[in-house]
């Protein structure tokens, strides 16, 4: 009874929620818009062909969404535009390199924002050992770093940090709950790393804004199962209760 209510709702709201997706198409004078094509720039190369044709797709994949987040041009229409609609630009660009696959979609959005090169983990008797989250070379990873959307809550830090780290928490929760169909899978496995971060990482905390991010991506890619044209700008202003 309670999922029929819950999708009949969602349907309901989807003309509310459909005219959002133009908040992704904000323009400048100059005509820019979110949809440019990073690729066009590049001109034909043999190698580059050879290389797509021997490269899996997923690094293909991941590797068309992070050049567009460090694209100078996704930098303007951030600050033009804002955080929040940039966020929406990120997904919305993962789900045209996918195909519109969602589930492909929410994977490259949460690849595209890991905000750490590394992280120490450590092992019992081992020690520190460090393991790699990306092998973008330095000045690339430095670059998507500095373009990612940074104010997403009204309790940013005002730094230059901000909350891009909330980024990989939120779309990596909407992965989970969209390919698990499973809430709950998902409210578990987020706890889960979030008392790993705090046991092994070093560094790591137990953050509270943390699990609010992974509470939001939740729900986010719990909705998507029943409404397609959702955007995450609807879901990271979500208020939710701390555990």
């Amino acid at each position: 009874m309670w999922s029929w209510l819950r999708q009949a709702t969602l349907l309901m709201t989807i003309l509310t929620i459909v005219p959002v997706a133009g908040r992704a198409q904000c323009e400048g004078a100059d005509g820019q818009s979110w949809e440019f094509d990073e690729a066009n720039s590049k001109g034909f190369s043999v190698g580059r062909l050879l290389g797509s044709l021997l490269t899996p797709q997923l690094i293909q994949d991941t590797r068309a969404i992070r050049e567009y987040v460090r694209d100078p041009r996704f930098g303007e229409l951030l600050q033009r535009c804002g955080d929040l609609r940039a966020v929406d630009a990120v997904y919305q660009k993962a789900l045209r390199i996918a195909e519109y696959n969602i589930g492909r979609a929410l994977f490259l959005s949460m690849v595209a924002s890991l905000e750490h090169r590394n992280i120490g983990v450590e092992l019992p008797v081992v020690g520190t050992v460090g393991l790699p989250l990306t092998f973008e070379e330095d000045s690339l990873f430095q670059q998507r770093i500095m373009n990612l959307p940074s104010k997403l809550y009204h309790d940013s830090p005002g730094d230059v940090h901000g909350d891009k780290d909330k980024l990989q928490h939120f779309f990596g929760s909407a992965y989970l709950a969209f390919t698990s169909e499973s809430r709950e899978f998902t409210r578990s496995a987020g706890n889960f790393v979030e008392w790993g971060e705090a046991q092994m990482i070093v560094g790591g905390v137990n953050d509270v804004r943390d699990k609010r991010a992974n509470k939001q991506g939740e729900t986010f890619g719990h909705d998507l199962l029943y409404v397609k044209t959702l955007l995450p700008s609807d879901y990271l202003t979500l208020p939710v209760k701390d555990e």
